[in-house]
């Protein structure tokens, strides 16, 4: 018998109610959602609770299903999993935005100018401090000195850092405040001297005789710092950073201002290279939801802008200069990597020369033993001598690069490196093709905070300029979908969050950014216009109209 139309069409409505019923915090509706779940699913809705994703599909499917206390329409815009850098100073950039910006200075004069203007703007004695120099834009491409600081500020102290944070120029009253003279020497730094005095130009570990200042910046300083961070890290479409180098205090400091509600950002920290960071993380890792302590961050070598990038032969452009600074000893290095093999940490080393980098894939290599899974990383990777690219694949170690260094000092690099080493330099599909990942950041404020600019510069290869017109060293770009892998998924697999993080996944965090276009298919010339319209963390819109 057939049964009557009428109980049909009771029995439709009573489960389309029934389906209506489920309960949900947010819908997201009218999308592209790029889901990077590793099977290309696109979806166009999605229902979240809880801060987590219930489900996505189509969006009648979605919006038949769920009754929500927000429905958010994207406009047809693409929505993607949320952007992590990968390597990042997030504390240190807050921090920069209450110090003279030393950016783009064109030359020695205008960075003074811009000195003395803010020294009027906050008068006292205290400390004058900028960052952002770089010789390498400025004609001649000399490195400054301290004459001019010594007349315009004689009894107030001032540090200038290079944009890299591996050089500064200090005044003379900051070198007699610090007790430093001709005669004072400092392992893995370097004091530049002419005719016997001290010029005022320091290097690497020289420069770290003051980063007490920073330490000891005051809770108000270090809070007004981290929102100002946080602020425009959101307006940029990130939801996760990882902080390459923090002392146990500011990171209590983060804890504490997470759990107030005033710090939503995702923070993977890690600790800076401290005997007394690593006291206070004896038990092991500390992990919550929105801060992960479970990396340690060490310095092998400095930077190639300021020569301190440890190279296996002298510098191209000045043989005088060595082969750069080894900033501790193999030793150190080693029992560094035992005590985070025995606790449980990964071990993260800024690695730049290729020398850097052979000396700690080999301390990686004795300690490691082989296949893992501890996810021990080298950070840049800058320039690496042809034969270890197999030494991250050999011991699983994640390369961790900053696709915006390439563009930023191709211009240069040839000079310190020479063509044959510049080859193999910014090798970032190289890199990528050893363990089949590659985590990409930024190194902010080094560099710009901006992670569109980090997709376009691992996949164009050129820079703001559009230069050079055919791309630099092609052969090592990353392909679009692996680019926003290196800035998802891999990023989340960098830092043992994958199963919260990384795509857009049932059971996921809600963690998602809305592009005013594609970046899989809109036109290479279009890509820098790309604009972030709203960034979404645990459910929550925290930019955005």
């Amino acid at each position: 018998m057939k049964t009557p139309l009428l109980l049909l069409s009771a029995v439709s409505l009573l489960n389309a109610c029934a389906y209506k019923n489920k309960e949900a915090d947010l819908v997201v509706r009218n999308a592209r959602i790029i889901t990077m779940d590793g099977h290309d699913t696109v979806a166009t809705a999605m229902a979240i609770k809880d801060g987590r994703i219930l489900e996505l599909g189509a969006e009648y499917q979605i919006l038949n299903r769920y009754r929500a206390k927000t429905v958010y329409d994207a406009g047809t815009r693409v929505i993607y999993p949320g952007f992590i850098d990968g390597h990042c100073h997030f504390l240190g950039y807050g921090l920069n935005k209450q110090k003279v910006d030393l950016s783009g200075a064109q030359n020695w004069g205008e960075v003074l100018q811009r000195v003395r203007a803010f020294a009027a703007a906050h008068p006292g004695t205290g400390w004058i401090l900028g960052r952002g120099w770089d010789q390498n834009l400025w004609p001649g491409k000399q490195n400054p000195d301290n004459d001019s600081l010594n007349v315009l500020f004689p009894g107030r102290p001032v540090l200038l850092q290079r944009i890299d944070g591996h050089a500064a120029v200090v005044n003379q009253a900051a070198l007699d405040g610090a007790g430093l003279n001709a005669q004072s020497a400092i392992a893995g730094g370097l004091l530049e001297k002419r005719e016997g005095k001290l010029t005022g130009l320091l290097t690497d570990n020289a420069v770290g005789v003051f980063q007490k200042i920073f330490d000891d910046a005051d809770e108000a300083t270090k809070r007004k710092a981290l929102l100002d961070a946080q602020r425009d890290c959101m307006a940029a479409g990130l939801t996760m950073v990882c902080d390459a180098g923090l002392d146990a205090g500011t990171i209590d400091l983060m804890r504490r201002m997470q759990e107030e509600g005033s710090l939503k950002i995702r923070i993977y920290a890690m600790l800076a290279d401290d005997s007394a960071n690593f006291s206070k993380y004896e038990s092991g890792p500390y992990i919550s939801d929105r801060l992960v302590v479970r990396a340690v961050k060490c310095y092998a070598d400095g930077a190639l802008g300021s020569r301190g990038a440890l190279l296996i032969k002298p510098y191209s452009d000045d043989p005088g200069a060595g082969h750069g600074l080894q900033l501790s000893s193999r030793e150190h290095f080693l029992k560094v990597a035992e005590w985070c093999k025995a606790h449980g940490f990964q071990m993260a080393t800024h690695c730049i020369g290729d020398s850097a980098n052979r000396l700690l894939l080999g301390v990686y290599g004795e300690v490691l033993g082989g296949t893992n899974d501890l996810r021990w990383r080298i950070e840049h990777a800058q320039c690496m001598d042809p034969a270890d690219f197999q030494l991250f694949g050999k011991y699983n170690i994640i390369p961790s690069v900053q696709p915006t260094h390439a563009t930023s000092d191709m211009l240069w690099a040839i000079d310190r490196l020479g063509p044959e080493r510049l080859a193999n330099a910014y090798a970032n599909k190289r890199l990528m093709q050893q363990n089949g990942m590659v985590a990409l950041g930024t190194d902010f404020p080094v560099e710009g905070i901006d992670p569109l600019k980090t997709f376009y510069a691992a996949v164009v290869r050129k820079n703001a300029d559009g230069v050079p017109p055919e791309g630099f060293q092609m052969r090592d770009a990353l392909s679009r979908q692996d680019a926003l892998r290196g800035m998802t998924f891999w990023n989340a697999m960098a830092t043992f969050t994958e199963k919260d993080l990384g795509s857009l996944e049932p059971g996921k965090r809600a963690d998602f950014v809305v592009l005013d276009r594609d970046l899989s298919t809109t036109p290479e010339p279009e890509l820098p216009q790309t604009k972030v319209i709203a960034t979404f963390i645990n459910g929550e819109q925290v930019y955005g109209d």
